[in-house]
């Protein structure tokens, strides 16, 4: 079902944690822009930081957890890693962030 609120996202993500945490790897998963804000439209993707286990943590599993929050939010996914977001950037977001 297609996610409209944070708070839908965020549910998803901690009712599904264990499941993230042992096919992806997921440690730690958040959202963080319009959907954070609350500003989000019918067409916004949905922003996300994850930090994954180092021993799962590879192209690999990456785009498997980036397809399967696709399916499953029924929205684009803009996935990255808090450690590699733009400098520029990084505090703003930062802040932002709602993790599960």
């Amino acid at each position: 079902m297609k996610k409209t609120s944070a708070d839908e996202i965020i549910s998803f993500l901690r009712l599904n944690s264990e499941l993230l945490r042992k096919s992806f790897g997921v440690i730690r998963i958040g959202i963080f822009g319009s959907f954070a804000r609350g500003e989000q439209s019918v067409a916004s993707d949905i922003d996300m930081v994850v930090e994954m286990d180092k021993d799962k943590k590879n192209i690999h599993s990456f785009l498997k957890l980036k397809r399967f929050l696709e399916n499953e939010m029924e929205r684009e996914i803009d996935l990255g890693f808090e450690h590699s977001l733009k400098p520029a950037i990084k505090d703003k977001v930062i802040k932002q962030i709602i993790y599960a």
